[in-house]
């Protein structure tokens, strides 16, 4: 980045924070820093939905609280836009929602020094969401968000790609139909363009924490039954095309079951889920052709008495076929937490093992472990350099809350390969370093620092620094500085 980048950095912050305290100050919102669950309302305000930021997506968040609520009497004038009646008995309405986005990130060493033409640089990166929900009556329902996203002077290998620049297209698109069966059953059909969001999203995800989130077109229908969910589904992914509108693609499919529910014997939660993959081509270890893969798996999760512990298992198998090879791979994920009794700092540390299959022998059947369409950014990482493939890694950390609003986070994060004879993987399933080369193992260490902070309900700052520790495997494959990354970042939600 130019000299005159850098200082082109600072003043669009400037700009952002500035405008941001301008709405607040045309449109107060008198409310003071709190959870962004916004478990501290008032009394006498209306019970609104939390924002379903990150990965949870906004089309989960159930507006009809405020039917009914005299919204010009609220501390929030943005409440008059997350309900608006379109008929007399306010059952037919809208509800309007947006996000505005800007995240400064700087790498040294980027690719421990192996990115051309330059190794260290810092860039912005900005994104905006706007999003329409319009219900008709509770059985029908109409959902349109649309997203634009922008880098300012990235010159790190790939530069403004597809990943980082999106300039404007349509991230769900989408409409349900309601059928009751009785009062503890229903099914709701879903078409169109969609974010599909699972479990813990380690296998499907949309990866909110990248510029241009996963999205998909197909269908989806989410059968309700006491307390469990049940959802068939079949996709097209979409792909990415920077200045033209985005189209699904017939040569990455995606279909399967995922249901989750209580285990009612005991106070376990339950992910039970067979996901179908057909890839036109893919290419593992030397192996290439068309992926018919299956994975059949599941994820146990809850808290332990009133011990203060609580843990999370999560297993997957996967076979099928890519060209002549047979696939047979498998993951494993175990967490152990413990919050101890201290209300006010909410403190917590856990202690994880992550575990995916690799590949014995270059060509033939295949044993790496495909991670899908994961929600790469909270796994592994937040460098995100290692993706869930041929890798071992046990990893810990601890969080806290020392001030109402202010969470602060470390982890630490150990890498091996799995094979010795498969390469190491990157966040988006494509090879990091091949693994030809070398039989050594330890890929390296990753440590890293995290913040975030809810200065009100609508806006949300945070802040971290990842280091990369390269290990054996990078010093015997190629360039192998340690890594550094920063970013910050600010936030407006309504």
């Amino acid at each position: 980045m130019g000299l005159s980048s850098l200082h082109q950095l600072p003043r669009r912050f400037g700009i952002t924070v500035v405008l941001g305290l301008a709405f607040h100050s045309l449109f107060p919102v008198h409310d003071v820093p709190g959870a962004w669950a916004q478990s501290s309302q008032a009394a006498t305000e209306p019970k609104r939905p939390a924002y379903q930021l990150g990965s949870a997506g906004r089309f989960n968040e159930d507006w009809s609280s405020l039917r009914g609520v005299d919204l010009s009497a609220t501390d929030d004038v943005l409440d008059r836009l997350k309900f608006i009646p379109l008929s007399p008995d306010q059952n037919v309405w809208l509800s309007i929602g947006g996000q505005v986005r800007e995240r400064g990130e700087y790498f040294k060493h980027f690719l421990f020094g192996a990115s051309e033409p330059k190794d260290s640089d810092g860039y912005l990166l900005s994104r905006y969401r706007l999003s329409a929900d319009l219900h008709v009556t509770q059985y029908f329902r109409m959902f349109a968000e649309g997203k634009s996203a922008f880098a300012l002077d990235r010159d790190l290998v790939g530069g403004r790609t597809n990943a980082f620049v999106d300039e404007f297209d349509l991230l769900n698109g989408f409409a349900d139909i309601m059928i009751p069966f009785g009062p503890q059953a229903s099914v709701t059909l879903r078409g169109g363009r969609q974010e599909l969001i699972f479990g813990s999203q380690r296998l499907v995800g949309p990866g909110d924490f990248t510029q241009v989130p996963r999205t998909f077109e197909g269908g989806a229908a989410y059968g309700q039954i006491a307390d469990w969910t049940i959802t068939p589904f079949w996709v097209q992914s979409v792909v990415v095309s920077q200045y033209t509108f985005n189209k699904s693609t017939s040569d990455l499919q995606l279909f399967g079951v995922f249901g989750t529910g209580p285990l009612y014997v005991l106070p376990v939660n339950l992910d039970l889920y067979w996901l179908d993959a057909d890839n036109r081509t893919a290419t593992f270890n030397g192996t290439i052709g068309r992926e018919h893969r299956h994975t059949l798996g599941g994820r146990a999760w809850g808290k332990i008495g009133a011990t203060g512990l609580d843990f999370e298992v999560e297993g997957a198998t996967q076979f099928g076929t890519i060209g002549r090879g047979d696939i047979g791979a498998w993951m494993l994920t175990t967490v152990l937490g413990y919050t101890l009794p201290i209300p006010r700092l909410s403190p917590r540390v856990y202690v994880e093992f992550d575990y995916a299959s690799g590949d014995d022998r270059r060509g033939g059947d295949v044993g790496t472990f495909n991670q899908l369409y994961p929600n790469a950014h909270s796994f592994l990482g937040y460098i995100d350099y290692i993706g869930r493939q041929n890798i071992i890694s046990p990893n810990a950390g601890v969080s806290i809350s020392p001030i109402q609003g202010l969470t602060l986070s470390l982890q630490q994060y150990f890498f091996w390969r799995a094979s010795d004879r498969d390469a190491i993987y990157n966040k988006s399933g494509g090879v990091l370093r091949p693994g030809t080369a070398t039989t050594a193992r330890y890929v390296g260490a990753e440590t890293d620092l995290y913040g975030t902070y809810n200065f009100t309900r609508h806006l949300l700052g945070y802040a971290g620094y990842s280091r990369f520790f390269a290990g054996e495997f990078i010093d015997k494959t190629g360039k192998d500085k340690d890594s550094d990354f920063y970013y910050v970042a600010i936030q407006y939600t309504f």
